[in-house]
């Protein structure tokens, strides 16, 4: 197991050097340890070539049509300055000083019913006006909506990881919910304040895009304004410049919390426009009724080719990033590694926490963390010093640390803001590790409080 655990572990650190310090395309680096990483633990080339391209297609099975679709309605708002006037509204009503906050909350919010990937798609285009608005770096905003998105998407249900621990431990549903909701506070105030105190001066190249795109930091008049105020006489609502992005959110959302008989013809149509493929096509539609234009057709047009374009090497490195997680997982390195840690007694209430941690640091996946923790730990649940609502609580916090270059949401981030990979490890990285241990932090504080 300590061979295997070995060459996982040099494979990882490969794949870190390979592209921060040899500036290897990721897409190419991620492939090649991928297919280097199946072959060394003895799945053979042919398995491995198979595994690797079942993995890039299961990850872009059901988000590759949603980032180009996501895309389009971000295309949209920035032609018609939906986005700035967005932005705008939330800066005068929080206050610059407050964003990140605001920023956290709006991420709890959204990602309950819908998925990261797809949560942060949708928002790219306010958080990027925002970083323009307020003068921010666009981390500074955009990993404060992630500390929001990831903190609902690992503890909370329902959404479908802390679902399925709940499940597998068979806990109490209310209690593990009011312990979660505590111990996702704790972590994402960690992510937070680490956004605040360290990230208020880490500006990247493209930031200085887009200013040049947005807008210009001295200039109190800026393009997307002028855009704004172009369109302002025919589209003053901010409840429609809002509705591509809250429309897709709500009939997620409709699909995790209403339920009907499953035979009814409602419950049919509220499940298919509930699909979060569906759900984004609806909001790129209400998108198109709000572009204002002598000849709709071609700006549609090109506004998709935009979409695409910009699009393209997002969904290529997602993919290339789940096919490296899928080998990872089809080794089976990550029952060894539970195995070996169950066996340990002496880690007593840190074992559903480092057990958590290990397989997020291995998987790159929240909810192969959560599902796999939970599932090797169930046997055990009663001989744990801990209650199953507070072990599930660990595990949460546990599948915070830490997100690296095999998560999916790690290359979301370097292709949508140009983030180099260097950066990300420095930033994104460190603030997984510091909300993993803020909620371990709240676990241990309610253990003391005697829950």
């Amino acid at each position: 197991m300590f061979l295997n655990l070995s060459i996982l572990l040099g494979f990882l650190l490969l794949l870190i050097v390979s592209i921060s310090k040899w500036k290897v395309h990721p897409f190419i680096a991620l492939i090649l340890i991928a297919m280097g990483l199946g072959i060394s633990m003895g799945m053979g080339g042919e398995k491995t070539v198979e595994v690797l391209l079942k993995g890039f297609s299961e990850t872009l099975r059901w988000i590759a049509v949603i980032i180009i679709i996501g895309a389009f309605i971000g295309e949209v708002l920035q032609e018609t300055g939906g986005a700035f006037r967005i932005s705008d509204k939330i800066v005068k009503w929080v206050g610059e000083k407050q964003l990140p906050w605001a920023m956290g909350f709006t991420g709890y919010l959204i990602s309950i019913p819908v998925f990261v990937d797809v949560a942060y798609i949708l928002m790219q285009p306010v958080t990027e006006s925002l970083a323009v608005k307020s003068k921010k770096p666009v981390l500074y905003i955009g990993l404060s909506l992630a500390a929001g998105l990831t903190v609902a998407h690992t503890l909370i249900p329902p959404t479908p990881g802390p679902l399925a621990v709940a499940s597998l431990l068979d806990v109490n549903m209310g209690k593990m919910l009011f312990i979660n909701l505590i111990v996702a506070s704790f972590a994402m105030i960690g992510g937070i304040l680490w956004v605040i105190y360290f990230l208020k001066d880490c500006w990247i190249d493209y930031d200085e895009t887009l200013q040049k795109r947005l807008g210009t930091v001295d200039s109190r008049t800026t393009i997307m304004e002028t855009s704004a105020k172009n369109t302002a006489t025919k589209n003053k609502s901010l409840l429609l410049d809002i509705m591509p992005i809250l429309a897709p959110i709500l009939l997620i959302g409709a699909g995790a919390f209403i339920t009907f008989e499953k035979t009814s013809v409602l419950s049919q149509v509220v499940t298919f426009i509930s699909m979060p493929l569906v759900a984004v096509l609806i909001g790129s539609v209400i998108a198109i009724f709000q572009l204002n234009t002598s000849d709709k057709s071609s700006t549609i047009n090109r506004l998709v080719d935009q979409a695409i374009i910009k699009s393209a090497l997002v969904i290529m490195i997602t993919g290339a990033g789940g096919s490296l997680g899928y080998v990872i997982k089809e080794t089976g390195i990550q029952n060894e590694i539970v195995h070996v840690f169950a066996a340990a007694p002496f880690l007593g209430i840190l074992l559903p926490f480092v057990v958590a941690a290990i397989l997020t640091i291995s998987t790159g996946s929240i909810t192969v963390s959560l599902v796999g923790t939970a599932s090797m730990l169930s046997p055990m649940i009663d001989s744990l010093p801990v209650s199953p609502e507070l072990t599930a609580a660990l595990i949460g916090s546990g599948a915070f640390c830490v997100f690296h270059a095999n998560s999916s949401f790690f290359w979301l981030l370097n292709r949508l803001h140009e983030v180099p990979p260097r950066v990300l490890y420095r930033t994104f990285t460190l603030q997984s590790l510091v909300m993993g241990f803020s909620g371990l932090l709240g676990v241990l504080l309610l253990m003391a409080l005697g829950f």
